[in-house]
């Protein structure tokens, strides 16, 4: 699809309009922009942040061993956390299995080891450090993103969602994370096991998705993407089958998400091949609307960047 935008989205030449209100005042979907990752590391990183996070004390070497495990074949994340009250120092792996739910090990270290640690993991792999692990216990978590020395949207909107959901219930495991993309989303998180993201999501949306007592179907619109899938059409074919088995337990069958075929401009359309254990959907996936991505809080939002938004052109059931 061609990189431009309805300029019609815009906000008034000179409103100063943050990301996030934006994308509301626009309808947004947050479909089809979360993370592609096969591996996730969650690492204590004491605050305040820098931006970017890396260049804090002791992490400044991470971007380039993230590359060089890209460059290896892994897909993985780094996100930095506020560490807990207990003085622990807290390194947090999830990998992706084969049945599609992350398999969590936690390592603890002295606070000053972390950095160390978490290079052994990025530059050896994720079972380096066996001796560090003290848990590979599996739980329902949260990563909610509130930086807000990245962007203001995430850490106001982050923040007090963090607070509202402790709140609401003080046992939910919650880690305040790094940026995970799409600011303009906010409040944004990931949930564990299952690797779904979350965007634009209410305080009374995320305790149900937490507590399981919303049917899938009721929150697809909030869910920006599985992380088992790549980006653009097909999570947003994969969400759009998970809406239609409707039952969470279809977070925990090994599934495959596959374009088939991509399609000329301008559309951008996709067919996508969506199996999940003995079950296959073909969904034919279109861009609905090329979106501005607006500069947070700047006159007018300029200089904005093209966006894509996605839209389910039909799906169907494969015998």
């Amino acid at each position: 699809m061609t990189a431009t935008f309805d300029p019609t989205l815009l906000p008034a030449a000179t409103e100063l309009e943050r990301c996030a209100v934006h994308a509301e005042r626009i309808h947004l979907d947050p479909g089809g922009t979360a993370l592609w990752v096969d591996e996730l590391i969650v690492v204590d990183v004491p605050l305040p942040w820098p931006k970017p996070v890396w260049a804090a004390d002791g992490f400044t070497a991470v971007p380039e061993l993230v590359t060089a495990a890209g460059e290896a074949g892994r897909r993985v994340r780094v996100l930095a956390a506020v560490p807990l009250a207990d003085g622990i120092g807290r390194v947090v792996t999830h990998r992706l299995t084969d049945r599609a739910q992350f398999a969590r090990a936690e390592h603890h270290v002295d606070p000053m080891r972390v950095p160390g640690l978490l290079e052994r993991l990025l530059a050896d792999g994720l079972d380096a450090s066996p001796a560090t692990m003290v848990s590979t216990a599996a739980r329902r978590e949260l990563l909610l993103c509130t930086q807000g020395s990245h962007d203001v949207c995430c850490g106001a909107r982050g923040t007090t969602m963090w607070n509202a959901l402790l709140a609401v219930d003080p046992s939910f495991s919650i880690r305040r994370v790094s940026h995970t993309g799409g600011h303009r989303m906010a409040p944004t998180g990931l949930t564990l096991p299952d690797g779904r993201m979350w965007g634009m999501v209410t305080v009374e949306e995320m305790t149900a998705i937490l507590r399981a007592d919303v049917t899938p179907a009721a929150v697809a619109h909030r869910c920006r993407g599985w992380v088992g899938a790549a980006d653009g059409p097909a999570q947003m074919a994969e969400r759009a089958v998970m809406a239609e088995v409707d039952d969470w337990g279809f977070d925990e069958t090994a599934r495959t998400v596959q374009v088939i075929e991509e399609h000329d401009e301008p559309t951008g359309a996709a067919t996508v091949d969506v199996t999940a254990g003995a079950h296959r959907w073909r969904v034919d996936i279109e861009a609905s609307r090329s979106v501005p991505t607006i500069a947070c809080g700047a006159p007018g939002g300029l200089p904005a960047k093209p966006g894509v938004e996605w839209r389910v052109r039909s799906i169907t059931r494969v015998p």
